[in-house]
């Protein structure tokens, strides 16, 4: 009996153990969830910004090359070298704005790529440690049923071994009886006895007294 309630005390601790795990794996995943959209939420919010910034100091020089373009423009008629040197500032300016609007969306585009690939390792992970779980509970619970499989035959074979020991004294009782009933003496007399049960044995103590 004491085996059966350790068994069973044991089972209740694995079973709330993993009920307690479960429920903090829930909670994590939870906050990586939370964490993960507000990542996102941070990354696209710097990104518009950023673009935004970028657009804005793109038409700033935009508008700095018109007016920059309109007195040399005015100018060009009048001097084709100025115009010439005009010319290659434009182009300059134009190639360095290209190549700063090139890197920008370079840069946003590997920060996106990074970002979705981080989401996709923590996918991974909980995926790997769900797994892990379920094999652990598979195992616990197999386990389980294995010992409680063997407490089971373990008792029913103590049971058996008691009841068949059970029937052998109580066969060798009716036979002292019967013939102690049959044999005929002078003195009366009469039997007492005593049953001492033991984890592995059944003993049984008889005693004639004469009175």
């Amino acid at each position: 009996m004491l085996l059966v309630a350790a068994l069973r005390a044991w089972m209740i601790q694995c079973w709330w153990r993993t009920i307690l795990h479960r429920r903090i794996r829930a909670q994590q995943l939870t906050l990586l969830r939370i964490y993960t959209v507000q990542e996102q939420a941070a990354v696209r919010l710097q990104s518009w910004a950023r673009m935004w910034q970028c657009r804005q100091c793109f038409c700033q020089m935009c508008n700095a090359l018109c007016v920059f373009q309109a007195p040399q423009n005015s100018l060009a008629c009048h001097n084709d070298d100025f115009s010439q040197a005009a010319l290659r500032e434009e182009t300059e300016a134009a190639v360095q704005i290209q190549a700063w609007w090139r890197g920008t969306l370079v840069r946003r585009t590997l920060l996106h790529a990074a970002l979705r690939a981080w989401v996709i390792q923590c996918w991974w992970r909980a995926g790997v440690m769900r797994l892990l779980q379920k094999k652990r509970r598979a195992a616990l619970i197999a386990y389980v049923d294995r010992e409680g499989a063997v407490v089971k035959l373990q008792s029913l074979v103590r049971m058996w071994r008691v009841y068949w020991r059970y029937c052998q004294v109580l066969s060798a009782i009716y036979v002292i009886r019967c013939h102690w009933l049959c044999h005929n003496c002078q003195t009366c007399a009469f039997l007492r006895g005593h049953c001492v049960v033991t984890a592995t044995h059944l003993q049984f103590h008889i005693e004639i007294i004469n009175s």
